[in-house]
């Protein structure tokens, strides 16, 4: 099957072609399937930056903005991200260790509990080989996407706004084809920050300190755990024992800028939709682009919560 052409595009870094595609008049699937590539596009990036700022995040934030007002959606928008998606530069070497397994074969059987303790070990280069193992032998399955999402999760105050994000983008379509690409995407991020030790699992659940971090603590974090926590995953147990570790130690002390962004939207949500506020923020010319997709994805924290709280 020829792939959609915007991909094509995308990966062509063909800017007037993205521009034709993206401004076209798309409602119902052809929306799904532009957003979706651009989604696949995220996942195929070479990416060093603050992790909550990963292109999936932001992209997949503006596909929910959108999605709240799919039968017109917005070309600004839909600009905004292509042109933010090809300043990025690509991986190129994903299928090379998939190649040299099935060239020398599958002779012996692999474990996930190899593939967690050579990452563990920080020994990337075996964990690579064996990533590639038990992707083939699960039928090129996403449980091993499942798994290094997991062990990301150690790590939940850097990798859990991006892991929440990942996961979305995938559900979004899940095409088999795919997986790699997202395999891989958590796979480099996690190779390139290192991992924490596996966490025994504590009483805390997001609803219990739910009425604190309203008051005083980050929203965007918060707005990622609460949504893995109640999201129906293979491995929710694992994700849930590190998850409960991990907002045993958020301080509720501290305030932050969330907070008054919260209360803010709060008492204007009727006045302006959400991606009323989005366009604001990308039109605005005295933002940079890095301040424009945090404040992007800050936004997309906040219509999760209170399109599920009462505040």
């Amino acid at each position: 099957m020829a792939d959609h052409p915007l991909r094509s595009a995308l990966f062509k870094k063909d800017r007037q072609g993205c521009h034709k595609i993206v401004s076209s008049d798309l409602i119902g699937q052809s929306l799904v399937d532009v957003i979706y590539e651009m989604l696949f596009f995220c996942a195929s990036v070479k990416y060093v930056g603050e992790l909550a700022s990963h292109p999936l995040c932001v992209i997949n934030s503006i596909k929910n903005f959108i999605g709240d007002e799919r039968e017109n959606p917005s070309k600004s928008l839909m600009i905004f991200s292509v042109d933010y998606l090809l300043e990025f530069e690509l991986r190129n070497s994903d299928h090379n260790s998939i190649e040299r397994v099935m060239k020398n074969g599958l002779e012996e059987t692999v474990f996930v509990g190899e593939l967690e303790d050579a990452c563990q070990n920080g020994d990337w280069h075996n964990a690579k080989s064996i990533m590639s193992k038990t992707f083939l032998a699960s039928d090129r399955s996403r449980a091993t996407l499942d798994t290094l999402s997991e062990l990301a999760l150690q790590n939940s105050p850097a990798n859990a706004i991006f892991v929440y994000h990942l996961l979305r983008s995938y559900q979004f379509q899940e095409k088999k084809n795919d997986n790699w690409a997202f395999i891989n995407c958590i796979f480099e991020q996690i190779k390139f920050r290192g991992l924490e030790p596996a966490h025994s699992a504590t009483k805390v659940t997001p609803e219990s300190i739910k009425d604190k971090v309203m008051d005083s603590g980050d929203i965007v974090y918060y707005s990622a755990i609460k949504n893995i926590w109640n999201g129906d995953y293979v491995r929710s147990r694992g994700y849930r024992r590190e998850l409960s570790y991990w907002l045993s130690k958020i301080d509720l002390e501290q305030t932050l800028n969330d907070k008054q962004s919260l209360r803010f939207l709060s008492d204007h949500k009727a006045e302006k939709s959400f991606i009323t506020y989005a366009k604001e923020i990308i039109n605005n010319d005295n933002k940079t682009k890095n301040q424009k997709t945090k404040e992007l994805v800050t936004l997309e924290a906040l219509r999760s919560i209170l399109k599920t709280i009462d505040y």
